[in-house]
């Protein structure tokens, strides 16, 4: 039986980790789930416009590169790739579950996970899966590697608008 990483031992990490990354951290994102039974596809099972789930706010470590700019023939564009990193239990509480293609929106950026990661465990045990029972070790993290999408792609906020039959009847403000 192992000496360390018992209940106790994970009690304390889950107090420690959840005070630090929500007292003193204190970073919020809105997680957008993919909702596969609202978007249509086409019969090569490819799609224009993806439909999301209502956002679910969680604490997160987020950790931002530097934007690349690169020119093409039609213009210049940004790219920016970033990791956001998840309590587990947080998630548990939220009763979300990560999975690729969700996006996260932080600063009024949008990111598309393409990577997840569930390796950090406390003493190397994942209770889930460790031979030696569920009394020891203890599933610590998740963490997604994503990259700055276009606002307009993900369709969550209104890019486009103009004038329609039902607005034309409206007064409009000047700068509309």
């Amino acid at each position: 039986m192992a000496l360390f990483g018992g209940q106790r031992d994970v009690s304390l990490l889950r107090s420690l980790n959840t005070e630090l990354l929500h007292r003193f951290i204190d970073t919020e994102v809105l997680v957008y789930k993919l909702n596969l039974n609202a978007t249509t596809s086409n019969i090569y099972d490819e799609t224009n416009s993806k439909v999301y789930s209502q956002a679910v706010l969680v604490y997160s470590l987020a950790t931002v590169d530097d934007t690349v700019w690169t020119n093409e023939e039609y213009g210049a564009d940004v790219t920016q790739n970033a990791t956001f990193a998840f309590l587990r239990d947080d998630l548990v509480t939220v009763n979300t579950v990560i999975e690729i293609g969700d996006v996260i929106e932080y600063r009024s950026r949008f990111f598309e996970i393409d990577a997840i990661e569930e390796n950090q465990n406390f003493v190397g045990k994942n209770p889930d899966n460790w031979f030696g029972g569920d009394t020891h070790g203890y599933s610590v993290s998740i963490i997604c590697q994503a990259h700055m999408t276009r606002q307009s792609k993900v369709n969550i906020v209104q890019t486009r608008f103009g004038v329609t039959e039902t607005i034309k009847s409206k007064t409009l403000p000047r700068n509309l």
